[in-house]
């Protein structure tokens, strides 16, 4: 359980969620946070439970231990992201999401229903034989309440802009693209900046995404922000002008819905689960070539009209998103189930 983490968090509103209906929850934990005195490390874990929820994402000890007492499960699953992305980088991290995606194979014949966050995550599920899946998206609230959508509709300067990019800095978020776009645009734009947001997974990427800055010749213009408040990171969106992905692994995309919600033109490489996220709310790029984004970002920094149009219709499509609507999409997906335990 961590901090600033979508799946984490996504937890704990599991918890609150099913806590107001009075329904007692322990969340069973690999490696115990000390500011969560509501967790359980697995080792204590005596495997009792009514209703057992798995969030699986990577090889980890609880799935293992689940295995292990061939216990029924719902399987809330958020996507493991392939190996070969990690291989090169981190061998550590490639053997963990190794381990889930073999892990995942085992779950399949314990898992009496299976909730997917998206309908991309939802067929994985079903390819594997789990024949009763529900899709229901991720949990999600920014900070103590909604992000706030009133922001500076205004032009952008014709020599500048803010390109923000809110998730890991890893290789299948590919952010060298986005830099390698930026070095583009900026020809077009010599006052413009690219602002990266996020913890550095694993170390080696950051350093050779700051290589990349140099060698294109941007990197006093790409901000290296690392890991923020909410309150900043909602300071962020406020302040940047369009939101870009070039993402080739999403089994959702927290930061798409957090954008959209802002206002905050999307300009998205359409892979995996980003084009299903975004609906018709963003600019969906099937071809990510450095000039071919670029051009893109700047259309939508250059074209008051078109960036209106995207603010109003993603501030719409986020709605879709809604703690009051996802909530009640995850009570519908767990109710029954709870019921039949009374």
């Amino acid at each position: 359980m961590a901090t600033a983490d979508a799946t984490s968090n996504h937890t704990r509103l599991i918890r609150e969620l099913l806590e107001e209906r009075d329904i007692d929850v322990r969340i069973v934990v690999e490696r115990k946070n000390r500011s969560d005195s509501n967790t359980i490390p697995i080792e204590k874990w005596n495997g009792e439970a009514q209703v057992s929820i798995l969030q699986h994402s990577i090889g980890s000890e609880v799935a293992q231990s689940v295995i292990r007492r061939n216990a029924p499960i719902v399987l809330n699953y958020h996507n493991i992201t392939p190996a070969s992305y990690f291989q090169v980088w981190q061998p550590d991290l490639a053997k963990s999401v190794q381990r889930g995606r073999q892990q995942l194979s085992q779950l399949a014949p314990l898992t009496r229903r299976g909730i997917a966050d998206s309908e991309f995550n939802a067929k994985e599920l079903r390819g594997l034989g789990i024949d009763d899946v529900v899709v229901a998206p991720v949990l999600w609230q920014l900070g103590s309440s909604a992000p706030p959508t009133d922001r500076d509709d205004g032009p952008v300067d014709e020599n500048g802009g803010t390109v923000l990019f809110v998730g890991r800095l890893a290789p299948n978020k590919c952010q060298h693209d986005l830099v390698a776009a930026f070095a583009v645009l900026s020809r077009f734009r010599p006052q413009s900046r690219l602002v990266l947001v996020g913890d550095a997974s694993p170390p080696q990427y950051l350093q050779s995404l700051k290589s990349l800055a140099r060698r294109l010749e941007v990197i006093d213009r790409v901000v290296f922000a690392g890991k923020v408040s909410d309150k900043n990171l909602l300071q962020w969106y406020q302040l940047s002008d369009a939101l870009a992905c070039a993402s080739e692994h999403e089994g959702f995309g927290v930061p798409l819905v957090e954008a959209m919600a802002n206002g905050l033109p999307v300009v998205a490489y359409d892979a995996a689960a980003v084009g299903e996220t975004l609906g018709d709310s963003g600019i969906v790029l099937s071809d990510k070539r450095p000039g071919t984004m670029a051009m893109a970002l700047h259309r939508v920094l250059g074209d008051q009209h078109l960036r209106t149009n995207l603010r109003h219709r993603g501030i719409e499509s986020a709605q879709r998103f809604d703690i009051s609507v996802t909530r009640e999409q995850m009570w519908v997906a767990l109710k029954d189930l709870l019921e039949a335990e009374d």
